[in-house]
């Protein structure tokens, strides 16, 4: 399994170091050299690029976690005080559009856009299997459609690049929040008719399929019919409604090759995040991440090091940011019958890990009240940790090996119960939810006492650490409510400002969001 990964990360590399070497690809705004894009091996290279730029280090880095989880009620800046303190400003709620991760998470997401778009506009010209073709641009087309659903939750309306453009042109203006979604959309419903709809055998474990598109169809369009709860209109984007997102999750339950990873008993929610477990059947998204003793840190991916411990530890050390609040902690601690879940997804300094080491680290961490007496100690996210047997060692990256959890087979079991529960069918509703909390040895839920609330709660703690908590808040209502102490303000900040730096570039064309002029 590992093997495989590692050969989609060098790939992926190779082909985008080539991009200025061998292959002498033109500027980002002009069409590639007629070098490449001849061969089926040209276009299954293009794709493994795709895939590669999951990992890239902006792609990882606070661009992620500060806006999409320390943002919300569920992490912390954590690390030292002194360790990037510009990252408070998103617990704050105190940036400004020229705070820099807004230009790398901009710059990070249209440089993958980039690369979809040449395959998507290159692929169709080579001679090749029409059907493997098909395939090819389904999974460009379901990378780019992934890739605009985290600009368009972060930014609202962003620029839609629908290839490589003739003219050469992308100062473009902007489009809707609604026509960003329809465009994503309209790439998913490509992918699950021209994807295949049977699971890659192992060489190919970790690409997408058409199940993959139809399951990201599904998580769209509840942002979609969620909208009367954060749209300054009050309405659904796009006319979108519950019963659509039913549709799609009841055939992804029904017919897709998903099911919840319960092989170890009471331990499968903690094995389900260890390297044996990458692209197991719960998996629906996954960036691939590792390392080689052949080719070394291949993609050099700091997902797990910027959040394993900080400081002296046997397991290895990471850099200690984006930590469980003292809140988390203390609700997840209410949650009497959620112990197996929240010991699976915390790391808590004298913990005893499953390589035999004990986790150890600073006694402080900025954000929290660790070390005070009376809080919870020093925490990270288990979600990250890998054994010392797993870790390849040849890098000072700790965790390089770790996959990264895109989406999983929970989400759309979650996602289904809140589409029925909101279409009055609870007995519909407890199916689906009681699934996920039976795993963790939760108490089953009865459809008498079933809310959203408490499929929401059930989000908070299953996703806990998989960048979704903060657009949760905004996609419900919460926001408006659980972190306006924090200074969050309604309609303001339910999406984040344009990056200054974009809009100085582009020539007067791309205009900040409203709210932030």
């Amino acid at each position: 399994m590992k093997k495989i990964v590692n050969t989609f990360a060098l790939m992926g590399a190779l082909i985008l170091v080539s991009c200025t070497n061998d292959l002498e690809f033109d500027a980002y705004n002009t069409l590639p050299q007629n070098k490449f894009w001849q061969t089926q091996e040209d276009a299954e290279s293009a794709i493994y690029a795709c895939y590669g730029k999951l990992s890239d280090w902006p792609f990882i880095e606070p661009t992620t976690f500060a806006p999409e989880e320390i943002a919300s009620d569920n992490t912390a800046k954590g690390s030292s005080t002194d360790d990037q303190p510009d990252i408070n400003q998103f617990k704050a709620f105190s940036f400004t559009p020229s705070h820099g991760i807004f230009n790398t998470f901009w710059n990070s997401r249209y440089s993958l856009i980039n690369i979809c778009n040449q395959a998507i506009t290159n692929i169709p010209n080579i001679t090749m299997d029409e059907t493997y073709k098909k395939q090819l641009l389904g999974e460009a087309k379901f990378i780019r459609a992934w890739t605009y659903f985290e600009l368009v939750r972060m930014f609202g309306e962003v620029i839609i690049y629908d290839g490589i453009p003739s003219d050469g042109s992308y100062d473009i203006p902007k489009s809707s929040v609604e026509d960003v979604y329809n465009f994503i959309l309209s790439d998913l419903e490509y992918g699950y008719a021209n994807m295949y709809k049977t699971a890659w055998a192992d060489a190919g474990k970790g690409r997408v399929t058409a199940w993959s598109a139809r399951a990201l169809e599904a998580k769209v369009l509840m942002y979609m019919a969620s909208g009367a709860n954060f749209m300054e209109d009050g309405k659904a984007i796009g006319g979108k409604t519950w019963t659509d997102v039913k549709t799609v999750t009841e055939d992804v339950i029904a017919h897709g090759p998903y099911s919840l990873y319960t092989a170890k008993g009471d331990s499968s929610f903690f094995y389900l995040f260890r390297l044996e477990n990458e692209n197991c059947d719960e998996s629906i998204f996954e960036a691939q991440n590792g390392a080689s003793k052949s080719y070394g840190d291949i993609n050099r991916c700091a997902y797990a090091v910027y959040r394993w411990v900080r400081g002296s530890n046997d397991n290895g050390d990471g850099w200690g940011l984006d930590v469980p609040t003292d809140g988390l902690v203390t609700d997840w601690q209410a949650r009497t019958d959620d112990t197996i879940r929240l010991h699976a997804s915390i790391a808590f300094r004298g913990d005893k890990l499953s390589d035999g080491t004990t986790v150890g680290g600073l006694t402080e961490l900025a954000g929290t009240n660790a070390g005070k007496a009376g809080y919870p100690v020093a925490r990270y996210s288990m979600k990250v940790y890998v054994p010392l047997n797993g870790q390849t060692k040849l890098s000072w990256i700790y965790g390089i090996e770790q996959n990264i959890r895109l989406l999983r087979f929970s989400d759309i079991l979650l996602i289904d119960a809140e589409a029925k529960l909101n279409l009055e069918d609870p007995d519909g509703a407890i199916l689906s939810i009681n699934k996920v909390r039976n795993r963790v040895k939760e108490t089953p839920y009865k459809a008498s006492e079933l809310t959203l609330g408490k499929i929401w709660d059930e989000r908070r703690f299953e996703l806990a650490f998989e960048n979704d908590r903060f657009f949760d808040m905004v996609r419900t209502g919460l926001a408006k409510t659980k972190l306006v102490s924090n200074g969050f303000v309604y309609p303001k900040h339910v999406f984040y400002p344009i990056p200054q730096a974009q809009i100085d570039l582009s020539n007067g064309i791309l205009l900040q969001n409203k709210n932030y002029k």
